[in-house]
This record gives C-alpha cells, structure tokens and sequence, in this order.
C-alpha cells in the first residue's frame, strides 16, 4: 500500500456517522503467542516464526478480507513508512529498525494486524466516524478466527497476558478520534475533557498515549483493560465519546448562532497562511487545519469536504519532523489540494 492510495482507506473517505467531528473509531486487541517470548526478548529466529504462524492464520480471514498483504517493515523506505504512521495503520515502534517488524493490511484499512510490535499480535480496526460497537465487534471476529488456528498467552486469573501491564486482561484498546474545536472556542474543553477522565476513560493526542493534543484533536479511549469486560469497556468509551459529541454539536450551533464572523476570520486567516506558506511544520499545518475543519463542518465553505481535510492529514508527514524538504513538500502538497477552497458565509 502506498501513499498514493490515500484515498481509499476507509476513515479517509469521511462517510461513517457523525464524521466531521469523530474522524475515526479504533478497536485494537493485544496479544501474544504462547510459544515465544515477547517480542522484546525473542531471538529473530523466533520472531520470524511469529510471522509465519500469523500469516498463515490469516488465511482464515481471506473470506471476508481477501486483499490482506503482509508487508515487512525492514523493506519498506522512510516515505512508506511515514505513509503508514501517518495513516495510524501502524505504530511509531514499527516503523523502527526491529527485526521481525510486520504489517498484515486489507485494501482499505479497515484492518490491520501489526506483527512483532511490544507485542506478538496487534489487531487493529479502523473505521471512519463514531462506530465504537461495529468497530469492536469486527475485531473481535478476527480474533476469533487468529484464536483458532494461535494458542495466545492466557491466564484463568488475569486474563491475555501482555508485554505490558496496561494491556493485560481484555487487551481492548477502544477509541475514538474526535475534532473539538467548538469545545476549544468556547472554552469548555477542559472542563469536559475533566468530566471524561472522572468517567474512566484517559484522553490522548493524535498519535495516542505520549502525544499531546494538536488541532483540536483528541483520542478518547478506556484507561485499564483489566476488570472490565470488552462490553464494558465499549459501553463507557461510547457513552464518553456520545456525551463529548453532543457537547461539542451544542458548542458549535451557538458559535453558528453567536460568532459566526469570528469564525469566518478564523477560517479565512487559517486559509490564507495555509495557502501561502512556502515552507510548513506539521504541527503549525494542523493547527490551521482546525479552523478551516470546523467552519467546513458548519457549512461556511465550499469544496473542503472531510475527505479533504483527512487527506491532508495523513500527508503532513508528521513523522518527518521539520526538515526543509519536507516543509517544502508540506506546503507545496497543502497549496495545490486548497487551490480551490472558499469561504461561503
């Protein structure tokens, strides 16, 4: 899969529910083989081994995934691994020189099994906007289908067993991507992202536990996966994320009702450094994206769809750091895809 084909992952596109303000749902399920150590302390004959024992047993996947590739790290350049990370297909630990590293990806993303990260078996499901339920339920069916053909590391006490403690018991990690730029207008988000924490769940930046917020963008997901059942676990991060949505659609209706050339401003200076910039970091490229999301989001321009603004995240190359070819690259890339966007209001 290379960074040309953008635009046929599924989250890109933008067309599940609620998707100009909840960018994606992930469901991602930790686990490791019984047979081998952890990644961390496997030699590269056994971590080799992992490989060929997932592989295979993804073949019981090929009915309803039939595109899936592995690809293996190591061959890839440093574009396509950007592109990967980017895209949140796979995590920055496999985009470093480990051995053994793989990716297992269907076409569109929906799925993706990363191969020897801190664990033997990440399985990841993608989808565009708030599906918290249908994203946990696909990725409990391929774990199903793994299980049957892997034995996984599993304790009657404590659950999977995991390289780290965090994960340890269901290893659901549900989470959902959310842009709260009328929150953060109105400043409110503080205190609602307080009221997420008091709930149970912990709240990231873009690239999940670590980062820090940019753009307005937030990763709301469960804080513990033990003692809590994966139905558990689903219910609390949907009822977090349902209640910051309505939030944040309330924010927003009384930016429309109360600041609606505030807003205006916003987008129109974002737009214009945006479109001007010779040379741009990352960070800066989606601080400014945020405006102009927020005011496309509320109908006050015009060819910005959210399929757009997703595009142009994933191209930011955030892993490729402030460099001046890739600031040059950043806002050549940002200069053509926003030639033809304009303010309605």
């Amino acid at each position: 899969m290379m960074s040309r084909e953008v635009s046929i992952l599924e989250w890109i596109r933008g067309e599940g529910p609620n998707s100009d303000v909840v960018i994606s749902t992930r469901a991602r399920l930790a686990r490791s083989l019984a047979a081998y150590p952890f990644p961390a302390r496997s030699s590269g004959e056994d971590l080799t081994m992992v490989v060929r024992d997932v592989r295979a047993a993804s073949s019981g996947l090929s009915a309803r995934f039939p595109g899936l590739k592995t690809i293996s790290m190591g061959k890839l350049d440093p574009a396509a691994k950007e592109f990967l990370l980017d895209a949140h297909l796979v995590s920055f630990e496999q985009t470093e020189d480990r051995p053994g590293a793989a990716v297992i990806l269907e076409p569109n993303a929906i799925l993706s099994i990363m191969v020897n990260e801190e664990d033997h078996l990440r399985i990841q499901v993608l989808k565009s906007g708030l599906v918290p339920e249908a994203a946990w339920e696909l990725a409990d069916w391929v774990d199903d289908v793994l299980a049957g053909a892997l034995e996984y590391g599993y304790s009657e006490r404590y659950g999977f067993l995991t390289a780290s403690v965090s994960n340890v018991g269901t290893g659901l990690r549900l989470s959902a991507m959310m842009h709260l730029a009328g929150l953060a207008l109105n400043n409110r988000v503080a205190t609602q992202l307080r009221a997420a924490y008091d709930l149970g769940v912990s709240i990231r930046g873009l690239f999940g536990e670590g980062s820090r917020s940019v753009g307005d963008l937030y990763q709301v997901s469960n804080e513990v996966t033990l003692g809590l059942s994966e139905k558990e676990i689903v219910q609390r991060v949907s009822s977090v994320a349902q209640y910051l949505l309505g939030e944040e659609r309330l924010a927003r209706k009384e930016l429309l009702d109360d600041q609606r050339t505030r807003l205006m401003e916003m987008a129109g200076k974002a737009l214009g450094v945006l479109r001007h910039a010779r040379s741009i970091a990352p960070e800066k490229a989606i601080t400014l994206m945020s405006p102009l999301r927020l005011a496309a989001g509320m109908g006050l321009v015009d060819n910005c769809p959210v399929r757009l603004l997703n595009e142009l995240l994933v191209g930011m190359r955030v892993s490729a750091g402030d460099g001046i070819r890739a600031g040059i690259a950043r806002a050549e890339l940002l200069r053509d895809r926003l030639a033809n966007v304009q303010l309605v209001g």
